[in-house]
């Protein structure tokens, strides 16, 4: 029996964003383990706290009230989301009028 393929690893380090595709750098948050883009430039108003630990991935940590400033070899940077020079995806449309039933789908039984 064989097995379905893994899922790919969430992109990790220097990449580009497939929207305006200026250079970020993909890194892990730590609270949730979700990949966030982050502009490459370090930035003293940014709110990310990104750093590289000793196997070579990039984690990103938000400031937060507990913890407002970097540590150790953390460095402030700025989310890409913030500086991206595309436009926002549209929002998904939603129907305007509901969606009529065309029929009534037949049940055996009632054939007999």
């Amino acid at each position: 029996m064989s097995y379905p393929a893994p899922r790919p690893a969430p992109p990790n380090g220097p990449g580009h964003c497939p929207r305006c595709l200026e250079p970020v750098i993909w890194a892990t948050t730590s609270a949730n383990r979700r990949t966030l883009a982050v502009d490459p430039d370090r930035d003293p108003k940014g709110n990310q706290a990104l750093r590289q630990d000793a196997a070579g991935r990039w984690l990103v940590r938000q400031l937060t009230r507990e913890r407002p400033i970097p540590e150790h070899d953390e460095h402030l940077h700025m989310p890409h989301l913030a500086t991206c020079t595309a436009s926002a995806p549209p929002p998904p449309r939603r129907p305007t009028a509901p969606r009529h039933r065309r029929g009534v789908r037949p049940n055996p039984r009632w054939g007999r």
